[in-house]
């Protein structure tokens, strides 16, 4: 038996998503076969590669969110939420990640220089 990891209970789902990865910019329909607050059980149909991260939008809610992969067994992935719920498109989020990712770059590179980030 596998021992339980997980800091939360997840509930059973079963609710249509899109996993949207960005290298190269493609797709995948999944279901969201359980979910908790910190990740889900997503469960695929086909033999794509999955990465190691990517965005999952989840239809019903129109939520997306990014997710990283936590552990794999088959068709089935299990990940863990990596940012909040955003209630936009996936290139939106993707778009805002990527803002936010040189916003920190150029604190780092200032922080290098000695200067203060305004």
């Amino acid at each position: 038996m596998m021992d339980e990891r997980r800091q939360s209970a997840r509930r059973r789902t079963y609710l249509g998503g899109r996993a949207s990865y960005e290298k190269p910019v493609s797709s995948d329909e999944c279901l969201v076969r359980d979910r908790s607050p910190g990740g889900a059980r997503i469960e695929f149909s086909g033999s794509t590669p999955i990465p190691n991260a990517f965005d999952l939008t989840i239809r019903d809610s129109g939520e997306t969110r990014s997710v990283r992969v936590v552990w794999r067994d088959g068709l089935q992935v299990g990940v863990a939420y990596e940012s909040a719920a955003v209630p936009f498109a996936p290139e939106a989020a993707r778009r805002i990640r990527n803002l936010e990712a040189d916003r920190n770059a150029l604190a780092r590179r200032l922080a290098q220089s000695g200067q203060p980030m305004r």
